[in-house]
């Protein structure tokens, strides 16, 4: 059964690509079918050759064989892609967009633009001091990534480096209108800087997302992205140095276990096994679609829980968490039944991300998947449609790869759009005002 899934959805992945009308390689249809590829794709390979590495647990709890697990993620998976697909069909129709790309006229004056990119890496780089400050050094932070949750608490500041991607994406828009040599340079360092400065808090979205940003600006607003252009050997190089940066994060914020290279075999930590596990949330997904039912979905129990963690001050042992992947990760550890809104008290620390799978099956079952997977087809193909028009603004830029990566239904990301959209309309307001028109 797990190879009848891995082929099925390599076919419905590579259909879906080819199928799609619109030359772009990054639009919605072509960039969520090479996205759910790379991310799904070689988990399921891996069970296909070596099942027992799919975590037992899973399957325990949900009281399901391997096969049989498989076989209702992919019924639920197939329907939640062509949901997604027809949302963002139906998005395309409506507002009758052509595939394509679609001629910007919106320049920006090369001496500004580069003024605002050094003004709002400046704000990021202060925001991440002022931090570092608070808590006691860096030295402090990086032996003590196994306390981040912790020393990130309350610290609103934070929200401020995201003012770095916006920073980094102008600096790359610096390079397009006047190709300096030095604007390179600045756009290196300063890119090197903020991925260690991501990464100093051990963490590794924030860095991942980055690039990918970075890869999209180039495909706009440098040169075209195709596969026949694409530099094999290259590719290969940053492949096999993402990978590691991706496995040794994990290893360097946990001093237990960063303390056992030095005497266990470094293969415990660095393989195939643990890369793909790190990268691939299709176990989550394929825990969700065996393991809820009529008698205990949540249908949106846990909806008002955002505002009761914000509402309560001081000790918050006794209000739920926002993170509904923390029930997940307890359901699966502890064998036993959790749902919102049990206080985070009760709860052990940890977390499997949810992500719009989760959330729809575990509200409504299958109209669930049908209804939230349709909405972010909706709702990729709406941000798709602003980048088409400004394919020169950064801020649409960073808001089409964030949507794309990591937007969906559940309570976190909800709260992570809401805070965050003040700060992307602030820079795309001055962005707006800034920019001029090309005549043509």
């Amino acid at each position: 059964m797990v190879i009848f899934c891995f082929l099925w959805f390599t076919a419905l992945y590579f259909l879906a690509f080819k199928i799609s009308k619109d030359s772009d390689l990054l639009s919605p249809v072509k960039f969520i079918s090479i996205k759910y590829a790379l991310l799904n794709l070689p988990f399921i390979l891996l069970i296909c050759f070596t099942p027992q590495r799919f975590k037992t647990p899973i399957l325990t709890v949900c009281k399901v064989t391997l096969n049989d697990a498989f076989l209702q993620y992919t019924k639920v998976q197939t329907v939640a892609f062509f949901s997604l697909l027809l949302g963002i069909y139906v998005y395309n129709r409506w507002k009758k967009i052509k595939p394509g790309w679609v001629e910007d006229t919106t320049v920006y004056n090369y001496k500004t633009l580069k003024l605002i990119a050094i003004l709002f890496f400046a704000t990021g780089l202060g925001a991440y001091s002022v931090f570092i400050y608070r808590i006691g050094g860096l030295y402090y932070l990086l032996t003590n990534l196994d306390n981040r949750i912790q020393m990130q608490s309350g610290q609103y500041i934070l929200q401020l480096l995201n003012f770095f991607f916006i920073a980094i994406l102008l600096f790359m828009l610096c390079i397009k209108l006047e190709n300096k040599k030095w604007d390179k340079i600045i756009f290196v360092a300063a890119l090197v800087t903020v991925c260690f400065i991501f990464s100093s808090f051990g963490a590794r979205k924030n860095t991942l997302l980055l690039l990918i940003m970075v890869v999209v600006s180039y495909h706009y607003t440098i040169k075209k992205i195709s596969f026949s252009t694409l530099n094999r050997p290259l590719i290969g190089f940053m492949a096999i140095l993402l990978s590691v940066y991706i496995l040794v994060i994990p290893v360097v914020r946990k001093k237990e276990e960063f303390s056992k290279l030095h005497t266990e075999n470094a293969d415990h930590y660095f393989n195939i096994y643990k890369l793909i596990y790190n990268v691939s949330y299709t176990y989550i997904d394929v825990f969700a679609a065996n393991y809820f039912n009529e008698e205990n979905a949540w249908h949106l129990s846990g909806i008002t829980d955002p505002a009761k963690v914000f509402l309560t001050k001081g000790d918050k042992s006794g209000v739920p968490p926002i993170d509904e992947g923390a029930y997940f990760w307890n359901i699966v550890k502890h064998q036993k039944d959790y749902r919102p809104s049990t206080p985070r008290g009760e709860l052990s620390a940890g977390s499997w991300p949810i992500e719009n799978f989760g959330f729809g099956y575990a509200n409504f079952l299958m109209p669930g998947i049908i209804i939230a997977f349709f909405l972010q087809g909706l709702c990729f193909s709406f941000f798709y449609s602003l980048l088409k028009n400004e394919i020169y603004n950064p801020v649409l830029l960073y808001g089409y790869v964030l949507v794309i990566f990591s937007f969906n239904f559940s309570n976190l990301r909800l709260v992570q759009v809401i805070t965050t959209l003040p700060l992307a309309l602030l820079c795309y307001t001055i962005l707006y005002f800034l920019r001029q028109k090309r005549n043509k």
